[in-house]
């Protein structure tokens, strides 16, 4: 339900669940409600709450302070429940993972299930 909206805790979650492993150097400013994480080992991504009216924000780094924010010819949502959130999400890492060869992403994937519990030696 989009009138639905989470909480720092929820939200952080929400982010950290979703990427999972593929998200390293993280950090969370909880006041401010941004995370902010370098995915694949390579795309320095920051999204937050933290809109001038609460809305989500999130973007590529570039370069200091300029964000990529369109994807695949797409906007992101500014819609801050956790259905819209997911969708940008989704959207931010289809754009990354089309950005890097195919042989990086299967040895990248090979090394994540390497590191998994219970993952054979």
């Amino acid at each position: 339900m989009a009138s639905e909206q989470m909480d720092s805790k929820e939200f952080h979650d929400l982010v950290d669940g979703f990427f999972g492993p593929r998200a390293t150097q993280t950090s969370y400013a909880r006041a401010r409600m941004v995370y902010t994480c370098t995915l694949y080992e390579t795309f320095r991504f920051t999204c937050g709450l933290d809109g001038e009216h609460g809305e989500f924000s999130a973007g590529i780094e570039w370069a200091p302070e300029k964000y990529l924010t369109t994807f695949l010819g797409q906007g992101l949502s500014l819609n801050r429940d956790r259905e819209s959130v997911l969708e940008s999400l989704r959207l931010v890492d289809e754009w990354c993972r089309l950005h890097l060869p195919d042989k990086f992403l299967e040895r990248y994937e090979e090394a994540l299930a390497e590191q998994l519990p219970g993952a054979p030696s």
